[in-house]
């Protein structure tokens, strides 16, 4: 055998060796940068569904303040409504709230004149391991404690069950 030859095929074998662990460890980034990306843009979007189940929430009819006919009031929640609205949801939960709202929880809170909760809807997912909450500033209406309405302050928690 020729000498000259043999190292040659050494070095070919060192430079292929080299090229495939250099391929391993790219691999091997790929797939660590693919698994922090997945993991933020599932977080992205938990956070995109509480914000809309938020949203949801400000404008059921179920819940906003209104007259009659006259336009309803911005962030604002009517405590009649309210205080009869918990029955409503748990009467109808499976076939119309779980297609709005799915796996998630919203809850009042009343922190001006007493603090006060209401749990309107609570449907934990099975077996979750995230669970995004937000929060909205509302003003609460009360027209059942005086001749002319009262307002309160709260906030309305809906967390979105991941």
């Amino acid at each position: 055998m020729n000498p000259k030859a043999q190292m040659h095929m050494t070095e070919t074998i060192a430079v292929l060796f080299i090229f495939f662990v250099l391929i391993l460890f790219g691999i091997v980034f790929y797939y660590q940068y693919q698994r922090v990306s997945i993991a933020e843009k599932n977080q992205e979007l938990v956070a995109a569904r509480a914000v809309d189940t938020t949203l949801k929430t400000l404008f059921l009819p179920e819940l906003i303040c209104s007259r009659g006919d006259a336009e309803t009031e911005d962030n604002c929640i009517d405590m009649m409504k309210l205080r009869q609205a918990n029955e409503t949801f748990q009467r109808h939960l499976e076939e119309y709230y779980f297609q709005i709202f799915s796996y998630s929880s919203i809850t009042v809170y009343q922190v001006y004149p007493l603090p006060l909760n209401f749990t309107l809807y609570d449907k934990p997912k099975p077996n979750y391991q995230n669970f995004e909450p937000t929060y909205f500033i509302v003003s609460l209406r009360d027209e059942t404690a005086a001749e002319e309405a009262t307002y309160g302050l709260g906030y309305i928690r809906v967390g979105v069950y991941s």
